[in-house]
């Protein structure tokens, strides 16, 4: 028995868009799968880049246009400054005998769109010396937001903005 042409293409397009529907949203939860992996693993670097002083390597993580806003209030508007600045801050950490305990803990990704994803995490700084005043060591502890950007398959820190918690 033959079945009608015109019962078989609404039928054939039907089966065709569920079924690309499908495929395309497993392709795009593994593609933010992916992304996720990737964003966690440039904070990964970015903890590693900050406890090693190594900041035109913590620099290439960013940006050429990115803002940054330390937990004191200070504002860089591109990265060229952003590093400068947190060189400076690194020369005052080593004189200072810092400790290298500085770490992330990544509490939220929320991808805003396919190339841009908000990111919080919380860090903490343990054995943290305040200033050279004799001042008790402390557990420092901060919350950082991100705003990643994906530009040519590589996602970069445009934005980020870290402040004090208690």
């Amino acid at each position: 028995m033959m079945i009608p042409i015109k019962k078989v293409i609404p039928l054939l397009l039907i089966i065709c868009v569920f079924g690309c529907n499908r495929n395309s949203k497993t392709a795009m939860k593994a593609e933010q799968k992916s992304d996720t992996q990737k964003i966690e693993a440039i904070l990964d670097d970015y903890v590693i880049y900050w406890n090693s002083n190594e900041m035109d390597s913590w620099g290439t993580l960013f940006t050429d246009d990115a803002d940054y806003i330390n937990r004191k209030g200070g504002w860089w508007k591109n990265n060229k400054d952003n590093v400068a600045g947190h060189k400076h801050i690194h020369h005052m950490l080593m004189e200072m005998r810092q400790p290298k305990t500085f770490s992330l803990e990544i509490h939220k990704i929320e991808f805003l769109k396919p190339d841009v994803a908000v990111v919080q995490a919380l860090s903490e700084w343990p054995g943290f010396k305040p200033n050279n005043s004799g001042e008790p060591i402390e557990n420092m502890k901060g919350i950082i937001t991100c705003v990643f950007v994906k530009t040519d398959g590589k996602w970069l820190i445009k934005t980020l903005h870290n402040t004090l918690r208690d």
